[in-house]
């Protein structure tokens, strides 16, 4: 009789769900529901896609904070080194045919300061196991510094941290009633190392770790570890005032979420750990004009492995998305000050929209 209950439980919470959002913007509902399934997966799958918010150890919102905090921190590191490498020199890009960035330009300048800003925006619509339409909005914004040293022509060492802060909403539209508002903080720290394995090839990794907390519905908290590494292999190649800059990256992150908390009360089975294991390939163009590099670029990203621990987890948003990319780089050369922004925009990845903007500037002393 209890497989039964349950069964007729669960059968029942697509019907409920609206009732249960209109009747409280928090997640105290959903938990207890959640505990009411039991062992049984389908039952706990059909909580968690009615209230997503609420489960910070949920695919679809664990998705999110990578992206927008480890991920982000990545490819600020990539980034600052990209820019220290193959930065060009002297009088325009070919003044220096035989070496470029560090072994063309580095004499006297062993340490680079760096910092980063960048904003993320996310929009999530899909529909859940029970067919009715989920919204998940959020908004990341992450600031990154780092420093780094020559330990030779070639070889790079440094460190960075970032910290970032995030708001955000989840409703289920079909459902009806108000939404659970989320906020999100947390800070990240990484080493890193930058080789120049030749005048127009570079190699970056870094590893890092950190934590972070969701906060959904105003009164419930879901405290995660944070654990990122990754590599990318670029290319820089010059055709007159023309620079193209290819890029293979791997990157890997994950959150560990303990059990939820709704004040001192503990949400038993809520914790998580989430995994994405994402392959990038991308390929950019400048136009050097005498200080200031515009560019586009072009990339495929593709999550070629994600997992969750996560009881009656589900896993709606598409693995793979191209992203186009537009900015500006600045160059002062005489300071050894350079600078830029961007702006990328995610396609084709369905059921998930992705935007950012993000700004840097970099110091060599």
């Amino acid at each position: 009789m209890g497989f039964i209950n349950r069964l007729a439980f669960a059968a029942g919470l697509a019907a409920a769900s609206g009732m249960a959002n209109a009747q409280a913007s928090d997640c105290s509902s959903a938990f207890y529901d959640y505990s009411m399934c039991g062992s049984d997966s389908a039952c706990a799958a059909a909580v968690i896609a009615n209230h997503p918010a609420c489960f910070g150890g949920n695919s679809t919102t664990s998705q999110i904070q990578i992206n927008g905090t480890a991920f982000q921190l990545i490819s600020s590191v990539s980034n600052a080194l990209a820019s220290r490498f193959f930065t060009p020199t002297g009088a325009g890009p070919r003044a220096d045919a035989g070496m470029k960035g560090m072994a063309a330009g580095g004499a006297g300048k062993s340490w680079n300061a760096w910092g980063s800003v960048a904003g993320n925006d996310t929009r999530q619509r899909y529909a859940n196991t029970a067919g009715q339409a989920i919204r998940n909005d959020s908004d990341v914004l992450a600031t990154t510094v780092g420093v780094d040293y020559a330990l030779s022509s070639t070889m790079v060492f440094g460190v960075s941290a970032a910290f970032d802060r995030g708001d955000g909403s989840s409703e289920n539209i079909t459902g009806g009633g108000g939404s659970i508002a989320m906020a999100s903080e947390g800070y990240s720290i990484a080493p890193y190392l930058g080789m120049q394995l030749g005048k127009d090839l570079a190699l970056d990794a870094s590893i890092g770790f950190g934590s972070g907390e969701l906060t959904s519905g105003g009164t419930t908290t879901s405290e995660a570890d944070r654990l990122f590494y990754a590599a990318n292999l670029s290319y820089n190649q010059w055709m007159g005032n023309i620079q193209i800059l290819g890029k293979l990256g791997y990157l890997h992150g994950e959150e560990a979420y303990g059990n939820s908390k709704t004040g001192a009360t503990t949400n038993a089975g809520t914790a998580a750990t989430n995994k994405i294991d994402q392959l990038r390939l991308g390929v950019q163009a400048g136009y050097w004009m005498n200080g200031a590099m515009p560019y586009a670029g072009l990339s495929y990203s593709s999550d070629v492995r994600r997992s969750s621990t996560q009881f009656g987890a589900t896993d709606p948003i598409g693995k793979d998305a191209f992203v186009w990319t537009l900015g500006v780089n600045f160059f002062s050369l005489s300071s050894g000050v350079t600078g830029g922004i961007a702006y990328n925009q995610e396609e084709n990845r369905s059921n998930q929209k992705n935007n950012s903007l993000m700004a840097n500037i970099n110091l060599r002393f």
